[in-house]
């Protein structure tokens, strides 16, 4: 006599396979920066795009590509 899981039970332990598959996918840094200490500048967050990299109206863009 052979036993047969319910369905339901089959779909779970399939499932369950999955995710674990999925948890141990992804992109892990090799190294983290530490923390900015404290009473220094933190860099971010900044305006984008760059307001001084921003051409004025009227007048060309300084670099890339020029359209007629």
């Amino acid at each position: 006599m052979t036993s047969r899981l319910p369905r339901s039970v089959t779909l779970t332990v399939l499932a369950l396979a999955g995710a674990l598959a999925l948890a141990g996918c992804g992109k892990k840094p090799k190294a983290v920066d530490s923390p900015v200490p404290e009473g220094q500048v933190d860099p971010f967050p900044r305006t984008y795009p760059n307001p001084s990299l921003d051409p004025k109206p009227g007048k060309p863009a300084g670099s890339g590509v020029q359209f007629p």
